[in-house]
């Protein structure tokens, strides 16, 4: 059986059985988080994401919607990831889920839940199949390329069409397979796409089935595609295995940033931190900073706005703050390196060792771990109180906690995504003019 076939049926398998209760806990809280990212990115990527969507020509409908959704899902780097996999499935399963409950606003939360899951599972299944950490070694994003596999899944799952044209759908979102991350960020800002069109794929790979075209089955299995398989997906859920975020930012060195927590901040000289080696290149970027995407990617800004401010929320990621003096000469002083042990556990763990020397002597932690990875969860209180920092801008603080009160709830409705977020990602008024 092809691998797109074992994913196509891996998907309907989640689908039509009862989901574990703790897998259903984190399912809710993945989704209530990623939507939480996809609205702290709308608050600053608004106006450009929509003109570029009319300039696009992307009427109001589903595609418009995944893409505006997917650009603003990865806009801050908050969401969830699957450290083996190297993928962020949020940022583009979520935006073709939305777009499908567009199309079919009257599904149940337990099919909607239910086709959200089984995205997961082939986006994350896909991903250890073809080698998540093998593309982004060659300077692909494993999420623009594999997660609109999933995405497709979701969305065919929730239109209700049958497992050979969910095959089909996921055939097609990986025959246009794309999405580079190679080149620098200093002064460039497309990669803030890649999630948007990552995700309008996804659902124009369903629409283009129920269309009646047809993709090729055998596309992970052709020996010369990029997306070859290398090993079988393992069993069981993929989705507890994804770790959140607690702080804005590279995945690369959260763990280092929430050893830092525990400094006084006033007394840092400088920070030494050792990573697997294979992270090194990704976030080795001393100052200056040219933009917030570039911070968003350097454990320089990132270790030092930690420490000059106290935490590592998109907030901290404001150009003014890219210029602050006290906080530029803290990033100066801060050593990235690699360490063979952390190197050995890669990428399964994203480990590191830092080192913080202060007028008083040196300090020094090891983390194999972040707040947030499996085993490591962030707690209900601590999700919400993410969720509202990401929120409260757009939708003011207690709108924020009470949209996460309810995603989180024992029995939410659709109706919260239908009348609170997905009013959000349509065309404003003040854009329809032109």
């Amino acid at each position: 059986m092809s691998l797109v076939a074992e994913l196509a049926d891996r998907a309907h398998a989640v689908a039509q059985e009862p989901i574990p209760e703790r897998v259903r806990e984190a399912t809710q809280a993945h989704l209530a988080d990623t939507v939480a990212a996809v609205l702290a990115g709308r608050t600053t990527l608004r106006e450009p994401v929509e003109r570029l969507a009319d300039g696009l020509q992307l009427e109001p409908g589903s595609r418009r919607t995944a893409f505006v959704a997917g650009v603003y899902a990865n806009g801050w780097e908050v969401a969830g990831i699957h450290r083996a996999a190297v993928l962020c499935p949020g940022c583009v399963v979520l935006p073709a889920t939305l777009a499908a409950l567009e199309m079919r606003p009257e599904v149940s939360w337990a099919e909607y839940l239910h086709a959200y899951l089984a995205g997961y599972e082939v986006a994350l299944a896909a991903a250890l199949a073809v080698g998540g950490d093998r593309l982004i070694a060659q300077g692909w994003w494993p999420t623009a390329l594999v997660a609109p596999l999933g995405g497709a899944a979701a969305a065919s799952i929730l239109l209700g069409e049958p497992v050979a044209k969910t095959a089909s759908a996921i055939a097609l979102a990986a025959q246009q397979a794309g999405g580079a991350i190679a080149g620098s960020t200093a002064d460039a800002n497309g990669r803030y796409l890649l999630s948007g069109l990552a995700a309008e794929r996804a659902i124009s790979a369903v629409l283009a089935v129920r269309a009646g075209w047809r993709g090729p089955l055998d596309i992970l299995d052709d020996p010369r595609s990029p997306l070859l398989r290398q090993r079988t997906p393992p069993d069981g859920y993929l989705l507890p295995q994804t770790s959140m975020k607690a702080h804005a930012g590279a995945k690369h060195v959260q763990a280092a940033v929430d050893a830092l927590a525990t400094v006084d901040g006033s007394d840092v000289l400088g920070i030494r931190c050792a990573l697997p080696a294979q992270l090194v290149r990704a976030v080795d970027r001393p100052p200056p900073f040219g933009s917030p995407l570039n911070a968003l990617a350097s454990a320089q800004y990132m270790l030092a706005v930690s420490v000059r401010r106290g935490r590592c929320s998109p907030w901290e990621f404001q150009p003014e703050l890219l210029r602050d003096k006290a906080i530029l000469d803290l990033a100066g002083q801060v050593r990235v390196e690699g360490a063979d042990d952390l190197s050995a556990e890669y990428p399964a763990s994203w480990g590191v060792r830092v080192e913080v020397r202060t007028t008083s002597g040196a300090v020094q932690f090891v983390r194999r771990d972040a707040r947030g990875d499996p085993g490591h969860e962030l707690t209900t209180a601590e999700l919400v109180e993410k969720i509202v920092t990401l929120t409260g801008r757009s939708l003011g603080d207690e709108t924020a906690r009470d949209l996460a009160t309810a995603l989180l709830g024992a029995d939410p409705s659709p109706a919260v995504l239908t009348t609170h977020v997905l009013p959000l990602l349509r065309r404003p008024h003040a854009f329809q003019e032109a």
